[in-house]
This record gives C-alpha cells, sequence and structure tokens, in this order.
C-alpha cells in the first residue's frame, strides 16, 4: 500500500514536468485571403437623378422640361421613349399633354411641342428644369412675363431651333432636338449648371409587397385619349397603349417602356369655355404606386415640388429607370387594376 502511495506521487510528478515543458503555441497571424465578391447590383457612385441608373461623368447640369402633345394627330411622338420622367395631365376637355423631362438621354427628334399651362410650369420647377413650349395659357404666359422660369419658346425660335414637319398640320408638326434645346438656352444666356432634385430610389434587389397589376386602365373620358398599362413579364417592364394604339417612337418605333407609374389624385376645377383647369398640385391626396406587376395603395406629398409617394407617412422609393406620373380628377372612377 505504501509502495503503491509513492508511485502513484511519482506519476503525478512525471505528468506535470511533461506538461510544464511543452511550450503555448505561439498565434500565427494568416495572410487575408482575397476572394471574389459579386458586385452589388445597381448601386452607383454617380448615377442620374431622375432614374437612378449609371452615368459616365460627374458633370452636374440641368433637365429640359418639354411640353409634348398628345392628341390624336400628334401621335405617334418623337423622343418620348428617352424621357426620363413624364408628367400626364389634363389641358383642355379630354385631352392629356405630356410634361417630359430630358436628361440621362439626348433624343435627336423631341415633339411635337405644344403650349404650357401653369401647374406644368409649377412641375417643371420642381426639378429645376428649363421649361420648352409653344405658347401657353394666360396663366402661363403670366408666369413667363413675371420671369418665374428659365423658358425656351418655339413660337419664338421657329425656324431656327424648332422645325415645323411637311408630314403633319400646324399645330400638331413643331419639333426640335436636344442639341438645338442646348443652342436656345446658350442664346437665351440660362446657366445649364445645376443640380437635379433627384428622385428617391429603392435599394437593389428589394422584393415590392402588393396587389397585382398586370393591366392598368385610367379613363379620361374619350377612347381616343383613355390610357392602358400593360405589363411585360419578360421585359420586367410596362408598356404603354393609348387610343387602342401601343405609344412609339415615330421615327425608330422603340417603345415608351416604363418602371414606375404613380397615378395620383387632384383636385381639377374649369376655367373657361375652352376647358382649361385649375389643378391643385399642393395639397396631396390619394395614389397608386405600380411597379413590378404589383401596386399599393398610398399616398402623394409635393415636396419642394416634387410629386412623391409616402405610405404611413414615410417616404417610398420608385424602381430604377423610367417613371410616369398620371395625374386624374378623380381615383375610384378613373382608374381600373387588374
Amino acid at each position: 500500500m505504501k509502495r503503491l502511495t509513492k508511485g502513484m506521487i511519482f506519476l503525478l510528478l512525471v505528468l506535470f514536468m511533461v506538461a510544464c515543458s511543452k511550450e503555448e503555441p505561439k498565434e500565427v497571424q494568416e495572410e487575408p485571403v482575397e476572394v471574389d465578391q459579386p458586385p452589388e447590383k445597381e448601386v452607383y457612385v454617380n448615377s442620374y437623378p431622375l432614374t437612378g441608373l449609371e452615368k459616365d461623368d460627374e458633370a452636374e447640369y440641368r433637365a429640359f422640361g418639354v411640353m409634348i402633345e398628345n392628341s390624336h394627330a400628334a401621335r405617334p411622338q418623337s423622343g418620348l421613349y428617352q424621357a426620363d420622367l413624364v408628367y400626364e395631365v389634363l389641358s383642355e376637355a379630354t385631352i392629356t399633354r405630356l410634361l417630359a423631362f430630358f436628361h440621362s438621354e439626348k433624343p435627336e427628334i423631341i415633339g411635337p411641342v405644344r403650349s404650357a399651362r401653369d401647374y406644368y410650369i409649377h412641375l417643371n420647377n420642381g426639378y429645376k428644369g428649363i421649361y420648352v413650349s409653344a405658347g401657353g395659357s394666360p396663366q402661363a404666359i403670366a408666369m413667363f412675363d413675371e420671369k418665374k422660369v428659365d423658358f425656351i419658346s418655339g413660337l419664338k425660335y421657329d425656324g431656327r431651333f424648332f422645325s415645323r414637319s411637311s408630314a403633319r398640320k400646324a399645330p400638331h408638326n413643331m419639333y426640335t432636338s436636344y442639341e438645338d434645346l442646348l443652342k436656345a438656352t446658350e442664346n437665351e444666356k440660362y446657366s445649364l449648371e445645376a443640380e437635379v432634385p433627384t428622385l428617391p430610389f429603392l435599394e437593389a434587389d428589394i422584393v415590392l409587397d402588393g396587389e397585382k397589376a398586370l393591366q392598368v386602365s385610367i379613363n379620361y373620358g374619350s377612347d381616343a385619349n383613355n390610357v392602358i398599362y400593360e405589363y411585360d413579364l419578360d421585359q420586367k417592364k410596362y408598356i404603354r397603349i393609348v387610343g387602342e394604339e401601343q405609344s412609339v417612337d415615330l421615327e425608330t418605333e422603340n417603345p415608351v417602356l416604363i418602371d414606375n407609374i404613380f397615378i395620383v389624385e387632384m383636385s381639377h376645377e374649369i376655367l373657361d369655355k375652352q376647358g382649361r383647369r385649375a389643378i391643385d398640385i399642393s395639397s396631396g391626396g390619394d395614389g397608386f404606386l405600380i411597379q413590378n406587376g404589383v401596386y399599393q395603395a398610398v399616398q402623394w406629398k409635393n415636396v419642394d415640388g416634387q410629386i412623391l409617394p409616402f405610405k404611413n407617412d414615410q417616404s417610398l422609393g420608385f424602381l430604377r429607370g423610367k417613371t410616369w406620373i398620371n395625374v386624374v380628377p378623380e381615383l375610384n372612377s378613373k382608374v381600373s387594376i387588374q
């Protein structure tokens, strides 16, 4: 028993000495390994403010807000498919007119150019645009006279920076180009250097919630001017149909393709026998935001001149791409979504 106890003690001493003789392993600093990471989608250092898409340079320059006619005699239009942002609003009777902003793309032909209304000018000023029209309502002319907008007149420069097409009758035949608008801007001594207020854009790869919106119909009061948007599942964009014909470019036949449709309800008031209107673009109201085959019931607010979507007082974003904002006097009776 005594020998056994000494043996055990001896064994424990040996084990202790062996353990103490072992050095702690030194910590090895591993060199970082470079791994190829997939690029983040649609996140750009330099992007166009009205589309959110990548641009090649850092130069800041103004957009042109051009009044484009939308009567049957004016369709198909020229250059419209290259507009970054378009407002469609009733001008008189059942006829809408288009305020098209050109910034990221520079069309060789734009038109037909038609007359102004005061609410279009206010919408233009929300983007600090150089406004382009051929004449205007009395309210619009007063704004021009009071220098409330940098304005290029198609009537003033008819035959110089604007031309008439022999294929159409006046007043449906006035055209210009992005390059001619630059020349007219220089002639008017307007500055082109200004930061364009950006639209709010969604993060890449976000999943949109909402109800199905594969076809959207807007009733502007006549078969010739009613609008249908149909969702193209392959392109993940909406095509535009007006007067039962698809909107395409007159010269190239390129289709108008849209990523965001924002339909907003605004109060309309008839002003005169011509059917001109006063439209409340300031008070806010209800709307539908339609993207990627689904829609949400939302509210709109005028934020420094921009008509933007909100839900529960939270700002919503647009998909990167082209946006159309359709103004209607009443949502429930004028808009159908399937």
